[in-house]
């Protein structure tokens, strides 16, 4: 019973640094490879204290051993965004336009009964009304209505809203994305071009850009991530 009391507490500190190393983004925003990390550190830090025989040193090696392995992981994930989609995969849009995107929902094996639950759970019971539904990598769905549906809209006070696109990522981290800029039908030379008449001579010194359906750009520097953003209009 004294090995219990003296194990039990040293477990929990172990836990408690490697969630604090791993992260915020361990307990709120679990991936499908966070979960099993998740399961796994647990089933390792119930042996000693449940086995008293069980080696201490047996359980907490490998705990920081899977600690480890992911602040590595997430720091390849924020250098390299192949690496990110290889691991966690792209997000899905499972409706576009109050249609059913088939060879998506296929894609991501998800099934029509499942859409619905997690329509009717989010208030949507006709998809005819969602513009856009996207399944995210952490397995959420995002829904988003059309103008005229949501809540306090144009539609509501009897003006009839256009169809509304969705905003583009220009650049992340750094690395102009190149598809955005096609959707867009823009080049990389026009963004150059929106860059330096902002002060920025390279696309690796902007952490975050997006092209809004009004056709501002928000932005935001990588020295100035912490300091409220602006628009470019």
């Amino acid at each position: 019973m004294d090995h219990f009391f003296i194990r039990l507490p040293i477990v929990y500190l172990v836990l408690l640094i490697a969630t604090r190393i791993m992260g915020k983004r361990e307990i709120g925003q679990l991936s499908s490879i966070d979960f099993v990390v998740a399961i796994v550190v647990a089933e390792l830090a119930t042996l000693p204290i449940t086995d008293i025989d069980f080696p201490l040193l047996q359980s907490l090696v490998p705990i920081a051993l899977l600690t480890v392995l992911q602040v590595i992981t997430s720091l390849l994930c924020l250098k390299s965004n192949n690496f990110r989609q290889f691991l966690y995969g792209k997000p899905n849009i499972l409706i576009s336009h109050g249609r059913l995107q088939i060879a998506e929902m296929r894609k991501a094996r998800y099934n029509i009964d499942d859409l619905l639950t997690q329509l009717r759970q989010r208030d949507v019971f006709d998809i005819s009304e969602v513009a856009y539904a996207v399944l995210e990598t952490s397995g959420d769905l995002t829904v988003i209505l059309k103008p005229a549906k949501r809540p306090v809209t144009r539609g509501d006070l009897g003006f009839a809203p256009a169809s509304e696109p969705m905003p583009l990522t220009l650049i992340t981290d750094g690395v102009i994305n190149k598809k955005g800029l096609r959707e867009a039908h823009l080049d990389e030379k026009w963004l150059s071009a929106q860059l330096k008449s902002h002060g920025i001579t390279d696309a690796c010194e902007v952490f975050f850009a997006s092209l809004s359906p009004d056709g501002s750009i928000y932005l935001m520097k990588k020295a100035a991530a912490d300091k409220p953003q602006r628009k470019i209009n």
